[in-house]
């Protein structure tokens, strides 16, 4: 039986594979690197963090005061920031934009993976 990977062996492999393989979804890296989905989803988050972290960070609204391009400016009402509060939760996070921010990416993140999970699903049903 081969050793364990080391968190960082494994979430370079997750990071090489979507790089590869745009679109692929975390059940499937998981299957491929004999994980759990849950664990490929936190490395996905934290990927996604360091490449936040390592990348320049543009000015939060332009002069206009519109949201930079290709940024979603959502206001948070009392049920969303609930709703947050439980994701954050989940990872033991405060609650701070940025927390807010990475909680709100991983659970799109992973209601896209359920999609295109059972897309692919449905496909492989449907060949003869």
């Amino acid at each position: 039986m081969p050793a364990p990977l080391t968190i960082a062996a494994r979430r370079a492999m997750v990071e090489q594979l979507m790089r590869q393989e745009p679109g692929i979804s975390a059940r499937t890296i998981a299957v491929r690197l004999g994980v759990g989905k849950d664990t490929i989803r936190r490395d996905i988050a934290e990927i996604e963090e360091e490449q936040r972290q390592r990348a320049p960070q543009p000015p939060a609204t332009q002069p206009s005061g519109a949201p930079a391009s290709g940024a979603l400016l959502l206001v948070l009402d009392e049920p969303m920031r609930q709703a947050l509060a439980v994701l954050r939760a989940t990872r033991g996070a405060p609650d701070t934009q940025e927390q807010n921010v990475a909680a709100a990416r991983a659970a799109i993140r992973a209601m896209a993976d359920t999609v295109i999970e059972l897309r692919q699903q449905a496909q492989e049903r449907s060949r003869p």
